[in-house]
């Protein structure tokens, strides 16, 4: 038979272990599918308040990513994307070959904050699988997808960036 100060010593402890688990789940944000964010991509429109990125191939990228510039990409896994608007349709118009050829569509989705503020957009079929992890002073990681998003890849030459 456990006493008293055993029960409340396994309660606490599973009280901070619930509590340790959700402020390390709380740092991760979230990809939601956004039709305005899939059509302002799709109407070739780049936000002058975003950064925009590229993973994947020079010529069929895995994914688009724009981020609000009050936010700070943390990690070297993205290629910053020149905001020129022929290169950028040129890459989606890619994109969208390249995906169809594999079955595939693009979508629009938002970027969203653990709290649930939009910090950016992104622009990849629903296969791809990324995470977003926010850090201090407005830092943002976002981990990119396999290198091979595309069946049978996707290589290509080199467009200026």
């Amino acid at each position: 038979m456990k006493t008293a100060s055993q029960k409340y010593g396994v309660l606490l402890l599973s009280v901070l272990v619930l509590f340790g688990c959700a402020a390390v789940r709380h740092a991760f944000g979230t990809f939601v599918p956004d039709q305005v964010a899939e059509k302002n991509f799709e109407a070739f429109q780049i936000d002058p308040g975003m950064n925009y990125y590229f993973s994947g191939s020079d010529v069929y990228p895995s994914v688009i990513m724009g981020l609000k510039k009050q936010y700070v990409l943390d990690n070297d896994l993205w290629r910053p994307l020149k905001p020129d608007l022929q290169l950028f349709k040129d890459l989606i118009n890619d994109m969208q070959l390249k995906a169809r050829e594999h079955g595939q569509l693009q979508r629009g989705f938002v970027l969203k904050s653990p709290e649930g503020q939009t910090i950016g957009v992104c622009y990849c079929t629903f296969t791809v699988r990324m995470k977003l992890k926010m850090g201090e002073d407005n830092k943002v990681i976002v981990y990119t997808p396999e290198v091979n998003s595309y069946p049978y890849g996707g290589g290509g030459g080199r467009r200026g960036r």
